[in-house]
């Protein structure tokens, strides 16, 4: 039955934040990785290789600490270069070599990279993401904690080429559902009426907000499920925003038909009576005030686009707060798509 006693799950992370040291603060990371470039942006097939590399940072006390590192494209859209000209990478790394890093413990970490070199905004994008995670963190701890960096990719081959680009890492979705006392769940479809409704109901909600349609709970797309008891139901959580509206990444593709298509608020969420969305949005804008402040004090996102960004979400806080609105949106003609 839906509840609306408060979100499920959003008070506090149920076990200690500083278990998972990379993502244990907000602080940027300067980073380099050495790897051989051209090799990795070539291998972008159905089985890419893993190429050996180097990644290096400097500790809290300044340290030098190298670490051997596996590097190979990942993703599907963005790892075609018709449509991207740097891949999503997934980095893997030598256990014998992690005790005491900030990675101690981790096999693999997705890193989230720029999508075209020689075009800033697309920097910009990677930023824009990356607050979307943050965002959702503020709603609720069944999210992927993300953490900001600053890569410096250098060539082994041609140093020189080197250069800098903001990316983030991704939390795995083992060690989310860890973090959160579950168990990740593999399932490559679910009915929406099965999962919890509170939950679904959140995600629903969120990707309306950030004016995203790019997810499915039906085929599992963009959406991972996790369990905390067998006998209650799957929790769903999402992840991969950068189709939103709020973002609106102007992807080149041949492959895109719909290209030009203006990005539209669409809510596909469980149908709920007036009083319950009523109650459940109450609850969404009591984070306002923290979702707003996430992005006013981001040092690194620029002023048209931050601008931008906070004039969608507050729309967004608008509409929640109008009846006639909120029926248009979420009761006339709802159904589970």
């Amino acid at each position: 039955m839906f509840s609306l006693h408060g979100f499920a799950y959003l008070d506090k992370d149920p076990l200690p934040y500083e278990q998972y040291s990379l993502f244990a603060t907000d602080s940027i990371l300067e980073l380099e990785l050495h790897l051989e470039l051209d090799s990795l942006l070539a291998d972008v097939g159905e089985d890419p290789r893993y190429k050996e590399g180097t990644l290096v940072y400097y500790d809290s006390s300044g340290t030098r600490i190298e670490l051997m590192v596996e590097a190979r494209a990942r993703g599907h859209f963005r790892k075609n270069p018709d449509n991207c000209d740097f891949p999503p990478v997934k980095l893997r790394f030598i256990k014998k070599e992690m005790t005491g890093t900030i990675f101690e413990g981790l096999k693999d970490i997705k890193l989230v990279t720029h999508c075209q070199t020689e075009l800033p905004d697309y920097e910009q994008f990677v930023l824009q993401e990356y607050l979307i995670y943050k965002t959702y963190n503020i709603y609720t701890p069944l999210s992927f904690k993300v953490r900001l960096a600053r890569i410096h990719y250098i060539d082994q081959s041609m140093p020189q080429d080197t250069f800098t680009r903001f990316a983030f890492f991704l939390e795995n979705p083992e060690d989310m559902a860890s973090r959160n006392d579950a168990e990740l769940l593999d399932f490559k479809s679910a009915p929406p009426d099965k999962l919890d409704q509170e939950q679904l109901t959140l995600l629903a909600m969120f990707n309306y907000m950030i004016i995203n349609t790019d997810y499915s709970i039906p085929i599992m797309h963009n959406v991972v499920l996790v369990s905390r008891d067998y006998f209650e139901p799957p929790l769903p959580v999402p992840y991969d925003f950068d189709w939103s509206g709020l973002i609106n990444i102007p992807y080149d593709s041949p492959y895109l038909t719909y290209k030009s298509k203006v990005p539209e608020r669409i809510y596909k969420g469980p149908c709920l009576k007036m009083k319950e969305l009523e109650g459940f949005l109450q609850k969404m804008q009591l984070k306002k005030i923290q979702v707003f402040q996430l992005y006013i004090d981001f040092p690194y996102l620029k002023s048209e686009k931050k601008s931008r960004n906070i004039q969608d979400l507050h729309l967004f806080f608008i509409m929640a707060g109008n009846r006639k609105l909120i029926r248009k949106a979420f009761i006339d003609g709802c159904s589970h798509k």
